[in-house]
């Protein structure tokens, strides 16, 4: 998106409602992909905003030829996650009378996952953004069908419409080899 590569530019000159524009665009989506990763909220938090200081730290260092800026984002944000994850495993075990120890996530299966993650949240920054709104609402958010209705003004019917080609849509994203993530 040459919107997104006009904001970077912004952000790298200090610019603080332009990060805030890019947070509010793909905050959500790089949350939901962090915390399908760590499967715990505040690693997920945690990394989410990481990712975005090191969009406010690094933008100068972003090229728009080189990847979108949703791709340098994910693949920020699964670093981070991964990181944290790792961590947490280094980090002292609980004791059994005070804390039970849960179980812990083969490092491989994290990475796989972290790579299906990254291509559901690529194929999600496709969305046309009205197609985006609805399926954030409904599977980040949690709200039935009625209630994003209400909050977005638009009849029910619509909402279910939106719903359905945006997973649609999604699904034949995801089917596309150049989502693929490069390794």
């Amino acid at each position: 998106m040459e919107a997104d590569a006009v904001a970077v530019a912004r952000v790298a000159d200090g610019d603080h409602d332009a990060l805030r524009l890019l947070y509010d665009r793909y905050g959500r989506i790089v949350y939901g992909m962090t915390y399908r990763l760590t499967k715990d909220p505040q690693l997920a938090e945690e990394a989410t905003q990481d990712t975005f200081l090191t969009l406010w730290r690094r933008a100068d260092r972003y090229d728009p030829e080189r990847a979108k800026l949703t791709t340098w984002l994910f693949v920020i944000a699964r670093n981070r996650a991964i990181e944290l994850v790792r961590a947490r495993k280094r980090a002292p075990e609980p004791h059994d009378d005070v804390e039970p120890a849960g179980e812990e996530a083969d490092i491989a299966d994290l990475v796989a996952l972290a790579d299906d993650a990254e291509r559901v949240a690529r194929a999600m920054a496709e969305l046309p953004e009205s197609q985006l709104e609805v399926i954030r609402m409904a599977y980040f958010d949690g709200l039935s069908h009625a209630e994003i209705a209400d909050r977005i003004a638009q009849p029910l019917g619509t909402v279910k419409s939106r719903i359905r080609l945006g997973l649609g849509r999604l699904r034949a994203l995801l089917e596309l080899p150049e989502l693929e993530v490069e390794h």
